[in-house]
């Protein structure tokens, strides 16, 4: 459509110019007799035609180097976008895609998309609505592996600090790479791949409680006292210090915290059914669990 447009402008801005060249008078050679006078007409009229097309194809063809390097110079432009702790963003690419941004997550793309290939980088976690193209995939790079796909919804953990990494399937399809084993990995409905000691592992059937912090809620099923921490950490942009020798055993197998409820009262949940006890020092912005 762009194409189109500019050669649509290009010809209103040079119209006057072809109908110049096109009218122009060409010089004759050879004196016009009346048995020659209509074939020098032809050519005559067949010159100009010529010489007004080879304007039309200079410019369309200077507009369109224009209009490629124009295009691959804006799809170089990246765009970082960091989340603070305590928050959470939905941002739509330029393609559609729809994209949720976790706490402390930062998602790096390109403010248009290239020609070839829609590829965005995530630290953090974020569930991805992709919209489809065929021939367009869209390609999310981690630390771990890079997740492709054509159009489907899907979650993305990645922290290289803590060298966790997981990837949830919502809807369609999707593919990654084993980093120890360099095999391709194809993920449907339900599925969850886990990176564990350096190789990708996939579960069938996985809880997509997830993807629950889209909605403000914190699931703590599979999780432990420590791993949950820190999920408060971001959720609720708090530093919690762990003084005990011992992880305290979270006592419910499955539940979810509403966030907007604080993190006192998400603590105060917890010692329902794990011992231990902690103080909030709200001035340091720092809790401390004995």
């Amino acid at each position: 459509f762009n194409e189109i447009r500019f050669v649509f402008e290009t010809t209103k801005m040079y119209g006057p110019e072809l109908k110049r060249l096109a009218s122009a008078e060409v010089p004759q050679r050879v004196p016009t007799t009346a048995a020659s006078a209509r074939p020098t007409a032809m050519r005559v009229a067949f010159r100009r035609v010529l010489r007004a097309a080879a304007v039309v194809a200079l410019l369309l063809g200077v507009g369109y180097s224009t209009y490629v390097y124009t295009f691959d110079r804006v799809a170089d432009q990246f765009v970082a976008l960091d989340v603070p702790a305590g928050q959470r963003i939905e941002v739509t690419l330029s393609d559609g895609t729809r994209v949720w941004l976790n706490s402390g997550s930062r998602l790096e793309y390109p403010s248009v998309f290239g020609r070839h290939r829609r590829e965005v980088k995530l630290t953090g976690e974020a569930m991805f609505e992709v919209t489809h193209d065929a021939g367009h995939p869209f390609v999310v790079k981690t630390f771990a592996s890079n997740v492709e796909v054509l159009g489907t919804k899907f979650n993305v953990e990645a922290e290289a600090e803590t060298g966790s990494f997981s990837t949830t399937l919502l809807e369609g399809r999707v593919q990654l790479t084993d980093p120890a084993t360099r095999q391709t990995i194809i993920l449907e409905p339900n599925d969850e791949a886990r990176l564990t000691e350096g190789r990708i592992s996939v579960v069938r059937n996985a809880d997509l409680d997830v993807v629950c912090w889209t909605e403000g809620l914190i699931s703590i099923r599979g999780l432990s006292f420590e791993e949950l921490m820190r999920k408060f950490e971001k959720a609720y942009n708090v530093r919690i210090d762990i003084r005990r020798r011992e992880m305290p055993v979270i006592g419910f197998k499955s539940g979810k915290i509403r966030i907007s409820d604080g993190v006192d009262h998400a603590l105060r949940v917890l010692q329902h059914n794990s011992d231990f006890r902690f103080e909030h020092d709200v001035r340091s912005n720092v809790i401390t669990i004995y």
